[in-house]
């Protein structure tokens, strides 16, 4: 299953959402369900899931925060967020991909993060350079909505199908 963000031709690194993003949402989530682990990263949440629980097949609870592993599993956790109804997912804002088509239109808020982030390295803890592809944050559920909406962290639209 992996959480790279894009993986590279010649090592696996994991990135982790930088602490900005935290800073600027201001908020304790319940639950990280692809968390680095206890003291890896810099997820405020409540309780989590690292990679050998498989937030896949474990209950999600409360306002859940979802930076998934990118590629060809993204889909899969979007769509847990989207019948959860209650989080916020950190993802590249693939505008062209099925899955955008799909996921997008079942949130309440998408917000494309003003620049590109700079994740941090997994392996040694620095922030890298910056990502390969523009960022988005995309909320489901009246609070997760207003986090997002409050946070002033990009360009934010709420979603009308």
């Amino acid at each position: 299953m992996g959480f790279t963000h894009e993986p590279s031709n010649s090592e696996k690194i994991e990135w982790y959402t930088p602490p900005n993003i935290f800073n600027k949402l201001n908020f304790t989530f319940n639950l990280d369900v692809c968390s680095a682990g206890e003291g890896k990263d810099h997820v405020p949440a409540r309780s989590r899931y690292t990679k050998e629980d498989d937030g896949l097949i474990q209950p999600w609870h409360g306002t859940v925060w979802c930076n998934p592993p990118y590629g060809k599993y993204t889909a899969k956790w979007l769509r847990l967020m989207a019948k959860h109804n209650d989080g916020i997912a950190l993802v590249f804002a693939r505008t062209g991909t099925k899955w955008w088509h799909e996921v997008v239109p079942t949130t309440s808020v998408v917000c494309f993060i003003s620049g590109r982030l700079r994740f941090i390295n997994g392996n040694d803890g620095r922030m890298g350079s910056s990502a390969g592809s523009d960022s988005v944050l995309l909320a489901w559920g009246g609070v997760a909505t207003e986090v997002v909406l409050a946070s002033k962290i990009g360009l934010c639209a709420k979603v009308i199908v």
